[in-house]
């Protein structure tokens, strides 16, 4: 497993990181959980981003990672506006966890002008940022950040209060022709030595309703298209069975940065497939 610095944090991540959302699901257990997990890690996978809003992730999660949890960098997330919902919403997702705190929290989808219909409130003391900051303080995370599947230009916004140390971000080679955060925040990331973690990198599930790269070449590619980018350090799937894990593991190792010819060919072909998918995020602006 190719390891990356997460920007001016102080550790080494595995180039795959497992995104803990489809362990949540209905359909899962926590024998395919516990699975999951164990052979991501086995397979030198140490990056885990989760959610209190992925129904039963944090718990399955937390389970997995029993006696194992000093072995990844953990993260989830908050969904509000106000300083007091933010400090209760991380005890509860730490008390799902099974652990006393968390590596980062991230504000979730700062691009949402429903979530967060006044972001610079978000940003004061008595705000998102501000619960964040005192979570901080207490113990409770090591590191801030947030993440942006639309209207990319709401992150650039958080990124100017000098307090962000993760960004997550959608990145595909699709989307790169549609809401294009390659372009329009990642230079103002590299520029303040924030990690990059790209999501969506396949456009959604692996298989199953909603997947949209249906085969192993389009997967590879996928991958092999984020991990290119300059500054990202983490490359986000939601992975539902070992099988999946086994096929994303294989692809990490193998991985070869996309030599110029193939990057064109590759956007190319995105450029045509963005028509069809359109801005299936949300509005771009």
């Amino acid at each position: 497993m190719p390891y990356r610095r997460l920007g001016k944090i102080n550790f080494q991540a595995g180039i795959l990181g497992l995104g803990a959302q489809r362990i949540g699901e209905p359909s899962a257990t926590q024998a395919i959980a516990d699975r999951v997990v164990g052979e991501a890690l086995e397979g030198g996978l140490n990056y885990i981003d989760t959610a209190p809003t992925y129904e039963l992730s944090e718990e399955r999660l937390g389970k997995a990672l029993r006696g194992k949890r000093d072995r990844v960098f953990l993260v989830t997330k908050v969904q509000t506006l106000a300083r007091s919902d933010t400090l209760s919403q991380i005890r509860h997702s730490l008390r799902r966890l099974g652990t006393d705190y968390v590596d980062a929290v991230l504000i979730h989808n700062v691009g949402r002008d429903d979530r967060y219909p006044e972001l610079r409130y978000a940003l004061r003391d008595e705000g998102t940022l501000g619960g964040l900051r005192e979570a901080k303080k207490q113990g409770m995370t090591r590191y801030i950040g947030c993440t942006s599947h639309l209207r990319p230009a709401r992150a650039l916004t958080v990124f100017e209060t000098g307090e962000i140390d993760l960004f997550m971000c959608t990145l595909n080679f699709v989307e790169r022709h549609i809401y294009n955060y390659e372009e329009k925040v990642l230079p103002e990331a590299r520029r303040r030595n924030i990690a990059i973690i790209g999501m969506k990198v396949l456009g959604g599930p692996i298989s199953g309703p909603g997947a949209r790269l249906g085969s192993a070449e389009d997967r590879l590619a996928a991958l092999r298209y984020v991990w290119s980018i300059p500054g990202v350090a983490v490359a986000i799937v939601g992975m539902r069975t070992p099988e999946e894990v086994r096929e994303n593991l294989a692809a990490a190792r193998a991985f070869e940065p996309l030599e110029s010819a193939e990057l064109d060919r590759l956007l190319a072909r995105g450029k045509e497939m963005a028509r069809a998918w359109g801005p299936l995020r949300g509005p771009v602006a």
